[in-house]
């Protein structure tokens, strides 16, 4: 009798907490959309197993959590020279906030 070989169980989905703090100045607008393409979205990807979708709700309790911290100079008085992103476990929520910054 020949018994077939089990899989080993696949590893567990990286569960992790992600900050990211982002330059809001004039001075990073030419560089932003190609620092999206190849470093946010790619670690984006990487910490949610694949690139986001428009359904993913995000909700999973001890699933990655996103969040975001724009700053600015001082100058920009009178709004606040930072803005802070409350955590979120949905990848797609965490895109529509960058796709926000000015």
């Amino acid at each position: 009798m020949v018994v077939p070989a089990l899989e080993p169980p696949a590893p567990p989905a990286m569960v992790a907490d992600v900050v990211f703090v982002i330059e809001g100045t004039a001075n990073l607008g030419p560089y932003f959309e190609s620092l999206r393409k190849h470093y946010l979205l790619p670690a984006i990807e990487y910490f949610n197993g694949g690139p986001p979708a428009e359904t993913d709700f995000g909700g999973d309790f001890g699933g990655t959590q996103y969040s975001l911290v724009v700053f600015n100079t001082v100058d920009c008085a009178p709004e606040s020279y930072v803005q802070c992103h409350a955590p979120t476990s949905s990848a797609y929520e965490f895109l529509t906030w960058l796709d926000s910054i000015q």
